[in-house]
């Protein structure tokens, strides 16, 4: 029987399940349900030492006879700081030596309670990663403890061996023992750096044993060299590729997937759905993609991270593959050996229900990757009345070729998602943080420096907010700015159960009367503007012309209610006329 407590259970079943299984175990009440789970589990070689800093140095002595880690559990207070000299010890000598530290809740530290110090981080500066365990109340904080543990193992050894710290907290009561069988958890594996020597992870012989396989593109940086590789990806293998417009690769036949997600129908969704998600790249705006992989019953999710980080941004991660993105796609694109019976039988476990045959001539593979591509062609883009929508697909539409797009934050950055946009145009926008200071700023600066033609999309409260982004002595000549002025923060408007709230316009939308006119004009910007569609089209040609002396700054009046009128039915109209089946 092991303990009650979720963070252990996650704990114990996540160092079995990565081969961690000689526990050094000091004696105590606050780690006792470690130790009883440890010790009643025959899988655990466990070692009682009753003093804590010979119990760390133990632990090393056995990481260097089996050659593989090992961990050190110990109780909470003082008892965790005698295991400083040997944490010390295998930081300097490449140790892979787990410490397992065992703690009070959080609420207790500092309260004069027995036995209680600040241990969260407490080796942080001689630890390759430090983790502080959540006690487990609900299943978002089940998936944050199984990441948090995956983490601070595969830190063990990532490239540089050495110790890696869990404090895990316990509450009251500890006793209880009462779990028959450890929980199914998930492990995230990571490859070993140089996978194309060592191949021990089999990623081609997984990859080949799937028919469902997707790939998600998150941003990237014009230029990256990855447009013909998931192109073949796409064509000779069958795979579904989204890719957002930030990760400045093109792909028309699948580029609406947002809406996509949004009119299919739960049936649908999980025609659509993916066994092999492969994901690249940055952030991904897509809130619809993010809750549809992550609700997904996928079988396997490689992250391509060149760091080896843990990103786990679908909570569906399985492998961490430590390359770069352009090494690992071509090692997935060269020609997959022909998989003889015997060799296909080593990779059914991937997936058991699938026949031989069916693998091998990819009518499945073909078949699903259709699927997508009607299910996409069945999406419009958006055809409605001046709006903030409107405006952005105006400008989408009018972006001359070989020009640079850059993106305010929130609305505007999802507003041109909607549209089809030229392979030549390169696209930034600042997903980091997301935050919406800044956007101005960094398109003044982009276009000062880049002398290409550059034309931003912005709101009027990051506009506004960063309106000093303009206040420079830089030639800006070649920068053309589409500002939305809606009188507010839009978003928030479009928010379910926010914009029922009293206080929406003056607190969180923050409306208000400004204009840009006297601001752009001062700087020296040509300013224009547009109340309606007419004068849109009117001014246009002047906004985008490439020999104006002058940078210009094009203020599109709009009406927060108007642009949520014009979203709602445009998605409305997805909805009905969407198709997955021909």
């Amino acid at each position: 029987m092991y303990s009650e407590k979720r963070n252990v259970l996650q704990l114990v079943a996540l160092l079995k399940a990565h081969d961690i299984t000689h526990i050094v175990l000091s004696p105590g009440s606050r780690n006792s349900p470690l130790t009883h789970s440890f010790a009643t589990d025959r899988d655990f070689t466990c070692y009682s030492v009753v003093d804590e800093r010979s119990a760390g140095f133990f632990t090393l002595g056995i990481i260097q006879a089996i050659g593989k880690p090992a961990a050190v559990c110990c109780t909470s207070g003082t008892a965790t700081l005698n295991l400083g000299p040997a944490v010390a010890e295998a930081f300097y000598q490449q140790l892979p030596l787990l410490v397992i530290t065992a703690d009070r809740p959080a609420a207790w530290i500092g309260q004069m309670d027995g036995q209680t110090i600040p241990q969260s981080g407490l080796f942080r500066d001689l630890t390759r990663r430090s983790v502080q365990l959540p006690q487990i109340a609900d299943e978002e904080e089940e998936w944050y403890c199984n990441r948090l543990i995956n983490e601070a193992i595969l830190s063990l050894d990532n490239e540089v061996k050495g110790p890696s710290h869990i404090n895990i907290p316990l509450g009251e009561p500890l006793f209880g023992f009462n779990t028959p069988t450890l929980p199914l958890v998930r492990v995230i594996r990571q490859s070993a750096p140089g996978y194309m020597i060592h191949k021990e992870d089999r990623y081609r012989e997984r990859f080949g044993s799937y028919s469902k396989r997707m790939v998600i593109v998150g941003q990237l940086l014009p230029g990256n060299g990855l447009t013909e590789i998931l192109e073949k990806l796409r064509k000779e293998w069958d795979v579904v590729v989204l890719a957002e417009q930030l990760s400045n690769i093109p792909v028309k036949e699948t580029s609406v997937f947002d809406t996509v997600l949004y009119a299919a129908s739960e049936k649908e969704l999980e025609e659509l759905t993916p066994d092999l998600v492969i994901t690249l790249g940055g952030h991904i705006v897509s809130k619809r993609l993010k809750q549809f992989i992550r609700s997904a019953r996928i079988r396997e999710h490689w992250h391509i991270s060149p760091s080896g980080e843990v990103i786990d941004t679908f909570q569906r991660v399985t492998d961490i593959v430590r390359s770069d993105n352009e090494t690992f796609l071509l090692y997935l694109t060269e020609r997959l050996p022909c998989l003889e019976e015997k060799e296909f039988s080593r990779v059914r476990e991937f997936d058991e229900t699938k026949d031989f045959r069916e693998i091998k001539n990819s009518k499945e593979a073909r078949g699903f990757r259709d699927l997508w591509e009607r299910a996409c062609a069945s999406v419009s883009e958006p055809d409605v009345a001046f709006s903030d929508l409107y405006a952005a697909g105006a400008l989408m539409h009018a972006l001359p070729k070989n020009s640079s797009l850059q993106l305010g934050n929130s609305n505007s950055v999802r507003l041109a998602q909607l549209f089809d946009i030229p392979s030549s145009v390169r696209m930034f926008c600042n997903r980091g943080t997301n935050g919406i200071e800044g956007s101005l700023s960094t398109a003044v600066g982009y276009a000062s420096s880049s002398g290409k033609l550059t034309f931003l999309l912005i709101g009027d409260l990051s506009f506004f907010y960063d309106m000093n982004g303009l206040w420079n002595n830089y030639s800006t000549r070649n920068l053309r700015i589409l500002l939305n002025n809606n009188g507010g923060g839009e978003i928030f408007g479009m928010l379910p159960g926010l914009n029922k709230s009293e206080v929406l316009h003056e607190y969180i939308a923050a409306a208000h009367t400004t204009e840009a006119k006297a601001w752009a004009e001062q700087q020296g910007f040509l300013y224009l503007s547009a109340h309606n569609a007419g004068e849109l089209e009117q001014q246009l040609p002047l906004f985008t012309d490439t020999d104006s002396e002058k940078p210009v700054l094009l203020e599109v009046f709009t009406s927060m209610e108007k642009n949520a009128e014009q979203i709602r039915l445009y998605y409305h109209k997805q909805k009905r006329r969407f198709k997955l089946d021909d």
